[in-house]
């Protein structure tokens, strides 16, 4: 199991990155005001995800109860700062109704994702919702702290972001697929079984890609969609590795990982670099 600090680290960084994608596409749209307003949404989006994820350890069945009230109480400073920037933000009316909503939206999620009754984490379909909140509300909530509103450029790239977070989060919990069988924990590899879980992995990197491709024709420039086919090349591999894990192949778990959680971050640069230079 990955150290809790460099787990939450790399959800930092992914964070930032889908971020970042929100206020490039306000930059491109001409609609980006305020670095002030931008820092502090991705400050307040950052201390969600360090509040969600202790939530999700301290009701985690398996944590020793020594640690459990340590990591409430993190859980609890994370929402409890990241209630105050809220107000902060209201009172300083960089709150639209938009990002009010959007960052309530996220707020429930994050909740939802460690506590009963709801518990996400442990649900079997906890993923789904927490590739929605990364890839369609992160950089909605950053577009609409500068724009006040939302924009179809942010449906267009999110939902095949969407299909490839999916990807990764199966990807990244099949070196873990013997033991949770073990300990009965339930995630959506689980709800899947891995053979079922394997071609939705290779559909979702597919279809990510491909939906990438149709917004071409629906007013994507092709100069921000074609350096994608970069990432496309390691979502190939992504691919051709699972399937040969599905044919018998030694699994190479760590790699496995590695690559889709890099595909999906170049992805996602590639675009944001894009917006922000065109």
């Amino acid at each position: 199991m990955m150290r809790r600090s460099r787990l939450l680290a790399l959800l930092w960084a992914l964070t930032a990155l889908f971020y970042a994608l929100g206020l490039a596409i306000a930059r491109y749209l001409g609609l980006f005001r305020r670095w002030d307003a931008a820092l502090m949404g991705l400050f307040w989006v950052a201390l969600l995800v360090g509040g969600g994820e202790a939530l999700g350890r301290a009701f985690d069945p398996h944590t020793e109860a020594a640690a459990r009230r340590r990591v409430l109480n993190q859980a609890f400073v994370f929402f409890a700062v990241a209630a105050l920037e809220a107000t902060f933000l209201a009172k300083q009316h960089l709150l639209s109704p938009m990002a009010m909503l959007l960052q309530l939206t996220l707020a429930v999620v994050a909740v939802a994702w460690g506590a009963p009754p709801f518990h996400l984490a442990l649900s079997g379909y906890g993923e789904v919702p927490l590739a929605a909140a990364l890839s369609m509300l992160v950089p909605a909530l950053a577009f609409a702290l500068q724009a006040d509103t939302w924009h179809r450029l942010l449906g267009m790239v999110g939902i095949p972001l969407f299909a490839m977070a999916l990807a990764v989060a199966l990807a990244w919990d099949f070196p873990n697929y013997a033991a949770h069988l073990r300990e009965e924990r339930r995630t959506l590899l689980m709800r899947l079984d891995w053979r079922t879980a394997l071609h939705f992995h290779n559909l979702a990197w597919l279809t990510g890609f491909l939906l990438l491709a149709l917004d071409v024709a629906l007013g994507l420039p092709w100069e921000i969609a074609a350096p994608c086919g970069i990432a496309f090349l390691a979502a190939l591999m992504q691919v051709w590795m699972m399937r040969r894990i599905g044919q018998g192949a030694r699994p190479p778990w760590k790699w496995l990982r590695v690559n889709a959680l890099l595909t999906l971050a170049l992805t996602v640069y590639v675009l944001t670099v894009g917006f922000w230079r065109l």
